[in-house]
């Protein structure tokens, strides 16, 4: 009979604080949503410094400017290409090459005045 009723007792419990969590996630997913009809808050620019992921056919490019100076951070070849040659060294401008069996990618990357941007020549 005791260990019935302690049974009973922690089941009711568990239960509890399982209503309880479903109550405490409804009430911050609640809070996180904008009221119906109430604007949502402005998304914020990226600064031109902040690094930036530059699409490309042959792969992705991760690129950061400290003034007119360059600087590739990270690079991903798209599948079923692969890195043939990139110069990460900070500069006016960055070379990647991605080759696939069949074509070929080259990315310039430079700064402008809005951050990294990315001359792309597919071949």
């Amino acid at each position: 009979m005791a260990v019935g009723a302690w049974m009973l007792c922690a089941a009711g419990l568990s239960a509890l604080a399982l209503h309880e969590t479903t109550v405490s996630q409804e009430a911050l997913l609640k809070a996180a949503r904008p009221a119906p009809g109430a604007p949502g808050a402005p998304t914020p620019s990226p600064s031109p410094d902040s690094p930036r992921i530059l699409r490309t056919p042959g792969g992705n490019v991760v690129a950061g400017c400290d003034g007119s100076s360059v600087r590739v951070r990270y690079l991903s070849p798209a599948t079923g290409f692969h890195i043939v040659s990139a110069d990460r060294a900070p500069g006016p401008q960055s070379r990647a090459v991605f080759r696939s069996d069949t074509r070929e990618v080259r990315v310039l990357v430079r700064c402008t005045g809005d951050g990294p941007h990315a001359d792309v020549e597919v071949g």
